[in-house]
């Protein structure tokens, strides 16, 4: 299959690149094309003609979108609707990766792939919006919610350090930490994240949107204190309410993705330790 990975030098998009290794593949990072230019996206994508595209390029810097709305709104909003018009025009299949923050976060059950979105930041309105465009545009689409993203660190300019390299990195200089003790949501493992990605290609599963996390649930707090665990680092750890730290952005405090579709991801626990050792 001609398979195009967009973000490809990012966490996901390497991963990607690695499980989709058989297909005939072009890799596309943002120096090599702006989803968010609708010319460029027809042209070079029409040109390529690929059978299947995988958009794994975001902007992902939630606090960061309360500045920089118009940036969030073109690369989470603008350039999936470009990718999906271009994908039905080819007859190419989509698949497009999103967030549990396009959802309010006051479900303690947590929330399945059909349930009303309440986007409740820049960031989450613009991947809500993202959402909203391929679903409109697009015939032959997957959308994938995940969330807490790890794995490889990107190789892409500026891009965003997970949490887990995010706390071995402050452990090293510090040894004590504060670390939010809310915010229930289930890490995600890029790896794991992106074989199921593959899979649901391979058994044609019906087009629509997918919850994706490896399985379980945490809070900021109880994730580090499982880093730390696992590389047995010496470091105390506070837990702390998010109002500790003064944040632009408003975050789900609940955000569980219930998959009701697909076989469950290995828990969380023993995707960090395969990271991590």
């Amino acid at each position: 299959m001609k398979t195009l990975v967009i973000g490809a030098k990012g966490m996901l998009g390497q991963d990607l690149a690695k499980v989709f290794s058989d297909d005939k593949l072009t890799l596309w990072d943002r120096q090599d094309i702006d989803i968010a230019d609708k010319k460029i996206v027809n042209k070079k994508v029409a040109e390529l003609k690929p059978e299947l595209i995988l958009n794994a390029a975001a902007y992902n810097d939630v606090d960061g979108a309360e500045e920089n709305e118009v940036l969030a709104m073109n690369v989470n909003g603008v350039g999936p609707a470009n990718l999906a018009e271009i994908a039905n025009q080819i007859d190419a299949t989509l698949i497009h990766y999103s967030t549990d923050y396009v959802f309010k976060g006051d479900k303690k059950e947590g929330y399945k792939e059909d349930d009303q979105k309440d986007p409740q930041s820049v960031y989450a309105e613009s991947k809500s919006m993202g959402e909203d465009n391929v679903i409109k545009n697009c015939e032959k689409y997957y959308i994938i919610r995940l969330s807490r993203l790890f794995g490889k660190p990107a190789k892409s300019k500026n891009a965003k350090r997970s949490f887990v390299d995010t706390m071995i990195n402050l452990a090293k200089d510090k040894n004590e930490l504060n670390v939010i003790d809310e915010e229930l949501s289930s890490p995600t493992f890029s790896p794991d994240l992106s074989k199921q990605s593959k899979q649901i290609i391979d058994d044609k599963m019906p087009y629509g949107i997918y919850h994706l996390t490896n399985s379980g649930a945490c809070t900021w707090y109880e994730f580090a204190k499982e880093i730390f665990a696992i590389k047995e680092i010496d470091v105390k750890i506070n837990p702390v309410p998010g109002s500790f730290y003064p944040r632009a952005a408003k975050r789900p405090m609940y955000s569980i993705l219930l998959n009701t579709k697909l076989d469950q991801l290995r828990n969380w626990q023993d995707a960090l330790k395969d990271y991590l050792k």
